[in-house]
């Protein structure tokens, strides 16, 4: 009893389930295909493989759509994206990336994988980015318990052993473009030997420095090395630009030499050769030849004398009848 009256007894067993009873078989078989048809279809993304187990035991690898599989856990379906391509960061973290990315260098841990000790007893920090695809779904999953840590504990050895092989000059500076080659080269080559189904599209050197403790030092240092470059750079470009000059002073110097002696020697042979004519034909006729010769000469020399003087040979004392100086001929 309350305030509002008696309140009815409510009994289960009274109430009437024959108005339900010919639709309890179509709802449950409408609902035992829905469960059948979950767990017998399974839809592969566009950038993802799926590996089929059945019983456990692997089966086959399927490529995007829609697919079927035995139900209540008799076949097992293990999806990969093998599109994508993971990256695995050494020494740094990404925090944020975008135009403003935002990188951690010193969380735990960091400093123990970047720290490498270089050829000539030298320390370095290396921080670098490994990339990779899966290759092989099947490997991925089934051959190795944990890629991730296999990659990276490669990737680390592989790094340190060629980071060890050189000095800290070839670290910090020409050598980084042939240890990313080689380190893709010799991690590619370990991971396949353990079966990883992987395959390393790069590895980037993203940093190498001086520890913090002597960066200045090797700042200095590294500017001293520039300085001593930029100075051999253009003591090499004046040795460049005067040398080249001088050997072809020295060459023009030497053709015009050959030269002149090529001048004389053919103007000494032409000058012989013609006073040998010339003697063949004075032993031929001498007085002809001698008054020829004679008066040749005379051709050529009177018309450069200011003043012409023709005395006859049997005159005796003329200087004083000379009026030397008035341009005359006297006979």
């Amino acid at each position: 009893m309350n305030g509002y009256g008696d309140q009815p007894e409510f009994k289960f067993d009274k109430i009437q389930f024959d108005p339900f009873k010919k639709y309890i078989i179509p709802i449950a078989i409408v609902i035992g295909i829905i469960i059948l048809g979950y767990s017998t279809v399974f839809t592969v993304k566009a950038n993802q493989e799926a590996a089929i187990l059945r019983f456990g035991k692997y089966m086959e690898t399927v490529g995007p759509g829609l697919h079927f599989k035995l139900p209540f856990g008799i076949d097992r379906v293990y999806a990969g994206e093998v599109k994508r391509i993971y990256n695995e960061e050494f020494g740094y973290r990404t925090l944020r990336s975008g135009r403003e990315s935002m990188i951690d260098y010193n969380f735990r841990g960091a400093q123990e994988v970047s720290l490498m000790l270089t050829g000539d007893r030298n320390c370095a920090v290396v921080n670098w980015a490994l990339r990779y695809k899966i290759r092989n779904l099947k490997e991925f999953l089934f051959n190795v318990r944990d890629v991730k840590s296999t990659i990276r504990d490669v990737s680390e050895a592989v790094m340190r052993r060629i980071v060890g092989d050189r000095s800290i000059d070839e670290v910090l500076t020409i050598g980084r473009r042939n240890i990313e080659s080689i380190a893709e080269t010799e991690i590619e080559q370990v991971l396949d030997s353990y079966g990883c189904g992987v395959d390393v599209q790069a590895v980037n050197l993203k940093g190498v420095n001086p520890p913090g403790q002597v960066k200045d030092a090797f700042d200095a240092v590294n500017k001293a090395v520039q300085l001593r470059d930029q100075i051999t750079n253009e003591a090499e470009g004046k040795k460049n630009k005067f040398i080249p000059a001088a050997m072809g002073k020295k060459q023009q110097a030497i053709r015009e030499a050959e030269g002149y002696k090529i001048r004389r020697i053919n103007e000494a042979t032409g000058d012989t050769k013609a006073f040998l004519a010339v003697w063949r034909e004075y032993n031929k006729a001498q007085d002809v030849t001698r008054r020829r010769l004679y008066l040749e000469t005379m051709a050529r020399v009177i018309p450069k004398c200011e003043e012409v003087y023709i005395i006859d040979e049997d005159q005796k004392g003329i200087l004083p009848i000379l009026n030397l100086g008035e341009g005359k001929v006297v006979k």
